[in-house]
């Protein structure tokens, strides 16, 4: 076998769950994603969505708020979120991207059971807003991490 071209990605590459309709804000997700180590997996419905965070593990997942026709209250995605177990829940790092609330608005994210809020015109800063918030989230969990990891719960 020969050795792997410089530049090239590794076998498995970091994926990220994508729920978004508009191709313009899939396109900037896409590259917000590349470039901070990220490949973009887009999902075609809501249910394929829930189908792949049952069966995998994903470490970054962004919903639309709207995603598929859904209202920010019955979206179906993040219903299934909030009923996931906790052990598998804190490894991942969600975001939510709406029109009615403010990016970083840590009491909206509570609210919507998710890791931060990012503003649609924010987009653009989204590489930043994902460094931050995946930083920040890592750092907070990471006690909680190792005690999963020792008690063979991950």
């Amino acid at each position: 076998m020969s050795p792997e071209p410089a530049g090239a990605a590794p076998f498995e590459a970091r994926l990220a769950l994508v729920c978004e309709d508009a191709p313009e804000r899939q396109a900037v997700i896409k590259v917000a994603l590349e470039q901070v180590g990220f490949a973009m997996l887009a999902v075609k419905n809501a249910d394929e969505a829930v189908e792949r965070m049952r069966r995998d593990v994903y470490e970054l997942v962004i919903i639309d708020e709207q995603y598929q026709g859904a209202t920010p209250l019955d979206n179906p995605i993040l219903g299934a979120l909030r009923t996931m177990p906790m052990a598998q829940r804190r490894w991942m790092f969600v975001v939510l991207v709406g029109r009615q609330f403010k990016t970083f608005d840590n009491a909206m994210a509570f609210a919507r059971s998710v890791n931060v809020v990012v503003n649609v015109n924010d987009l653009p800063h989204l590489p930043a807003i994902l460094k931050k918030g995946i930083t920040d989230h890592v750092e907070f969990y990471r006690t909680f991490r190792q005690a999963l990891t020792e008690a063979g719960k991950r």
